[in-house]
């Protein structure tokens, strides 16, 4: 890290510990899912909430996170995330579903103020901020295949309650190593007096064209992390042990995918080209389930690198396209409320439109379109042009 960085090492550590946080919290309900259903007589509706109110908080607190990361820093405004996100996980596991659905709001609302403040924080590594953004985004989808992998043995030892608090041991420990690289985390502090109005950010074609990365990268996330199974199911005949894992295949790819971006940008200034290596990665697996869905193995692996390098290039994006880290704050805080706003209606209209036709082409063909205006809008967003 840069000598100029005081704590540059240890502010590292505490943004990677951090991306461990925020997903694993999510990724690990749904093991348990069916015990905390008999457990506490939970709807469907009730709880398809515990993953989807998580994500409603990503965009609809996203502005709220960025205020917070200007009024008080984003190093101290994280720190106080990994608390709350500790202290969250335990309370959600004390009563019963009301108690369950107010934990896992404020799950929600911690993690949303790690996803907006840590670009800020990596725009201070200088240089190396796409370098590290690329990493963290790495532990982020590294967290999430943890949190899946290992809430099930846990819970068989220490029951469904004793698995989910557990989770926020992690969050602790992230809190404890922000508290002592606070003085590296000040060089990413409170945003300068001549930070620029979010009215001039939401006028901006670039600030748009990051926001519209994010939007479409999400729907194309969610939506196959959604129907994926049943996809395979429909169309090739697999059973719900395969759909089972041909989504693990799908998010454990995802850490390797996350890997290429830091990888390539070390080897080169542009970033044009991974906009349309992105678009690529995420045609192809749509485009095979599309023709021959038989061979699904590929399709969920190539489409892991596509979901884990498109959630590294869109953080990325946002932060090398940030004059400095009170515009990385703002442009995140924007592309997050529009792009996980856009991305939860993804899962909803893609099933809607395979019910309505009565199969997966038309879903598949929509989703293809999509690869293509993700294609375009990376074009754009590549562009080296800050947004200030």
């Amino acid at each position: 890290m840069p000598a100029a960085m005081p704590g540059g090492r240890l502010l590292l550590a505490a943004v990677l510990l951090t991306a461990l946080n925020l997903r694993a919290a999510i990724a690990a309900v749904g093991p348990v899912l069916d015990d905390v259903r008999a457990d506490l007589g939970l709807s469907a509706a009730a709880a398809g909430l515990l993953t989807t109110l998580p994500v409603l908080c990503f965009a609809l607190l996203a502005p709220a996170s960025a205020a917070l990361g200007r009024r008080i820093g984003p190093g101290a405004a994280v720190l106080g995330s990994m608390v709350l996100l500790a202290g969250a996980q335990g309370l959600r596991v004390l009563g019963g579903s009301p108690v369950l659905l107010a934990g896992t709001f404020l799950v929600g609302a911690a993690m949303t103020v790690g996803n907006v403040l840590l670009p800020a924080v990596a725009k201070g590594f200088g240089h190396r901020a796409g370098t590290v953004t690329g990493l963290y985004t790495a532990a982020l989808v590294a967290g999430a295949a943890a949190g899946a992998a290992f809430t099930a043995p846990l819970a068989a030892v220490l029951g469904w309650r004793g698995a989910l608090a557990a989770e926020g041991l992690l969050a602790l420990v992230a809190a404890v190593v922000w508290a002592g690289a606070a003085r590296g985390a000040a060089a990413a502090g409170p945003a300068p007096a001549t930070a620029p109005s979010d009215g001039s950010l939401w006028r901006s074609p670039v600030a748009w064209a990051v926001t519209a990365v994010q939007a479409l990268q999400s729907t194309l996330y969610f939506t196959l992390t959604a129907w994926l199974p049943t996809l395979l199911a429909d169309r090739a005949g697999t059973d719900a042990a395969t759909g089972s894992l041909a989504a693990s295949v799908f998010q454990v790819f995802g850490i390797a995918g996350s890997l290429l971006v830091p990888a390539v940008l070390a080897r080169r200034r542009g970033q044009a080209g991974l906009a349309l290596g992105v678009a690529a990665l995420w045609s192809v697996p749509v485009a095979g389930l599309l023709v021959l869905p038989g061979s699904w193995p590929a399709w969920a692996a190539v489409g892991g690198l596509a979901q884990g390098a498109g959630i590294a290039f869109a953080v990325t994006l946002v932060v090398l396209r940030a004059a400095d880290g009170a515009v990385a704050a703002r442009l995140s805080g924007m592309s997050q409320l529009v792009g996980y706003g856009v991305g939860a209606l993804g899962p909803v209209v893609v099933g809607a439109l395979s019910e309505v036709t009565g199969g997966w082409t038309a879903p598949l063909l929509l989703l293809l379109a999509l690869g293509l205006g993700l294609a375009a809008a990376g074009l754009v967003a590549a562009r080296p042009v800050e947004v200030r």
